[in-house]
């Protein structure tokens, strides 16, 4: 089985802060020579969890495309976020993942939560790594990131949601790192632009 190192996360709109992370991703991979990955979910965990929507950034279709892009990751595992996953304790969600994909490095950032009831954190999978480390594999690896902060304020992408609601498309940027992309289907409508020389898209 291919050896992977895995960026975990649910990484909505790809801001400078995942950036960290997905970078961390690929040099963990060179270093060792494994497959840089990146772990996305279908729909927000909230959405399960909390029982409400979460106006998101990106499609799982958006997040792969800029990975891909911007970081050269083309290993893109986007799970489906169900009851299943969402009962499934943390401790046996990421031996899941090193035996069903290979995973012998884990990148993280400092705030990430997963597992039943968000139970498993940043420090938790420190120490549970480390002890696969010397009982298991001596291979594998967790590295924790940082939070990236700009003009005193940390990077999230609730934080960026909120100023594209604002209209701070300027702000939104700058922590986004890159221009927010909108994706839909063109669609007909009545044609009514056409007849005044302003033609345009549904």
């Amino acid at each position: 089985m291919q050896k992977t190192v895995i960026a975990l996360g649910f990484f909505d709109g790809i801001h400078i802060g995942h950036a960290a992370l997905l970078k961390r991703t690929v040099e963990a991979a060179w270093q060792i020579g494994a497959t840089p990955a990146m772990m996305t979910f279908d729909t927000h965990p909230d959405e399960l969890i909390g029982d409400k929507a979460v106006p998101l950034l990106t499609s799982p279709e958006e997040r792969a495309s800029l990975v891909r892009e911007m970081f050269g990751i083309d290993n893109i595992i986007v799970l489906r976020f169900d009851e299943n996953l969402k009962n499934m304790p943390w401790e046996d969600f990421i031996d899941w993942l090193i035996e069903d994909f290979g995973a012998v490095r884990f990148v993280v950032g400092h705030d990430f939560r997963f597992g039943q009831r968000a139970e498993g954190d940043a420090e938790k999978l420190t120490a549970k790594i480390e002890e696969v480390r010397r009982t298991r594999d001596p291979r594998i690896g967790c590295d924790v990131i940082p939070a990236v902060t700009l003009n005193g304020v940390t990077v999230s992408s609730t934080q960026i949601r909120k100023l594209l609601l604002d209209g701070d498309l300027k702000s939104a940027t700058d922590f986004l790192g890159h221009t927010h992309r909108l994706t839909d289907t063109v669609r007909f409508g009545y044609r009514l632009g056409r007849t005044i020389g302003a033609p345009t898209i549904n």
